[in-house]
């Protein structure tokens, strides 16, 4: 009854989406939940190169000499290189994707560049080589969101 009660409030153009939904129920449900699973394993292929370019950095940070754990992201930025390849290499999944991403980038140093914030993630390096749990950092929304608008108001 509720049914018949929404379906003529909605008119015939909703009748035939439901139908269509009805009929094809299986393969859309399957197209959406592998569209999901396909992000979702971006995501945590993103995550996974990211705490190791951090751990990275901060290895990299505890070795140079002219460094240590409270140099500033500044400093630390003009003197070591971000290994954005050997993530890439280390990776185990073609693509990677951020939470507010409708389709995925395949796994590359200039897809990395593109999401990842450098400034964040030497922050991140600095902060594990301070004690932080390698483990549970990861990027942030806010920075990708900020990277993303400046990226596109320097090519304006």
């Amino acid at each position: 009854m509720i049914r018949a009660i929404i379906e003529s409030v909605m008119g015939g153009i909703f009748r035939a989406i439901l139908q269509f939904y009805e009929t094809h129920a299986l393969p859309l449900n399957v197209i959406v939940l592998v569209y999901g699973l396909i992000m979702l394993m971006s995501w945590l292929n993103l995550v996974r190169m990211y705490r190791y370019l951090v751990v990275a950095m901060a290895k990299r940070i505890h070795q140079h000499p002219n460094l240590s754990p409270k140099s500033s992201v500044k400093k630390v930025a003009e003197t070591i290189p971000i290994p954005w390849d050997e993530a890439v290499k280390a990776s185990n999944f073609p693509l990677i994707g951020s939470q507010v991403m409708l389709v995925p980038l395949l796994s590359s140093a200039a897809g990395l560049q593109r999401i990842l914030n450098r400034d964040e993630l030497i922050g991140h390096a600095l902060d594990v080589l301070n004690g932080a749990d390698p483990r549970k950092v990861m990027p942030t929304y806010n920075m990708m969101w900020k990277n993303k608008q400046a990226k596109k108001h320097a090519k304006n």
